[in-house]
């Protein structure tokens, strides 16, 4: 799949690494299932404007009413700074984490992660916002998971991606509610 033209404007003032996170899910058809690198591309299309979807995005105290999947989200939405976040993937045991802040470009994109002892894994989680002709907004998480823990992550990898696709869709419903009033 190609880089979307409409993600160019993001790229090009975008730190070094979301380029790569971008490009890495571009690819991600082609890597191998059973390897030290997955990754997890979910979108969905909002009937909103990136400003109304990132409104809603960064409301981080709303979460607990319509986001099941990452229901509770602490601290500065700043470059640098911890989140601390609640996850509740469907089928697992909630889990909280700590991850840091790497990326804030207001109404395109977030991105925030974290590692486990440097080498044994390592993982990003990529909020992005891509405007669409007639007002609409494309809405991708991007999640990679690296290392060699990776090796022995894939059912909970493939849960993640359900609680993802579960976002998304309570994401657009939210954003298009408010919308209409």
């Amino acid at each position: 799949m190609p880089l979307q033209t409409s993600l160019a404007p993001v790229l090009a003032t975008a730190k070094p690494g979301l380029h790569t996170i971008v490009e890495d899910a571009a690819m991600s058809r082609k890597i191998n299932k059973v390897s030290m690198h997955r990754i997890i591309d979910a979108s969905i299309t909002v009937d909103a404007t990136p400003e109304e979807v990132w409104a809603v995005l960064t409301d981080f105290q709303s979460w607990e009413t319509w986001n099941d999947f990452i229901p509770a989200v602490e601290g500065n939405l700043k470059e640098g700074e911890r989140l601390r976040i609640r996850v509740v993937t469907p089928g697992l045991k909630p889990m909280t984490f700590t991850p840091e802040v790497y990326v804030v470009h207001p109404l395109q994109a977030i991105v925030w992660g974290g590692s486990f002892l440097k080498v044994m894994y390592l993982g990003d989680h990529t909020f992005l916002l891509e405007p669409l002709p007639d007002g609409k907004t494309r809405f991708r998480q991007i999640e990679r998971f690296m290392g060699p823990m990776v090796l022995f992550m894939g059912g909970m990898i493939n849960k993640t991606e359900t609680g993802y696709h579960q976002m998304n869709r309570a994401l657009k419903e939210r954003v298009e509610k408010k919308k209409g009033g």
